[in-house]
């Protein structure tokens, strides 16, 4: 289909073969592409650790600021509009909001777990 779709109420999923449909993050072997407001914390769950074993997410902040937290190395970094950060496959990460944005993500969704986190 050729239309255009709006990123944050839809989720494109990446499929093999280089197909790219609509539909939902509910299937685990796919790849999504999708888009979020980050008003705040709750926002981008910063209250939950999540990781990616099927490979790396790319996690492009379109505007305002985010850090990205990964566990295990104990680092924190901060993206800010126009900047990108990849997450290595299979490390616990989360996201906390500094400035009120835009994030784009590119998830593979196999194998995904999450974990509260402990304050």
């Amino acid at each position: 289909m050729f239309e255009n779709y709006d990123l944050f109420s839809t989720v494109i999923q990446l499929q093999p073969g280089g197909v790219a449909e609509p539909g939902d993050s509910g299937d685990e072997r796919q790849w999504t592409l999708s888009a979020f407001h980050a008003a705040d914390d709750r926002a981008v769950h910063s209250h939950v650790w999540e990781r990616h074993p099927g490979g790396h997410e790319v996690l492009v902040v379109l505007s305002g600021s985010l850090r990205v937290h990964l566990r295990d190395e104990g680092l924190v970094t901060t993206v800010t509009a126009g900047r990108a950060v990849l997450v290595p496959p299979g490390r616990w990460h989360r996201l906390s909001v500094d400035e009120p944005g835009d994030l784009l993500s590119i998830t593979p969704r196999t194998g995904t777990e999450h974990e509260t986190a402990v304050a």
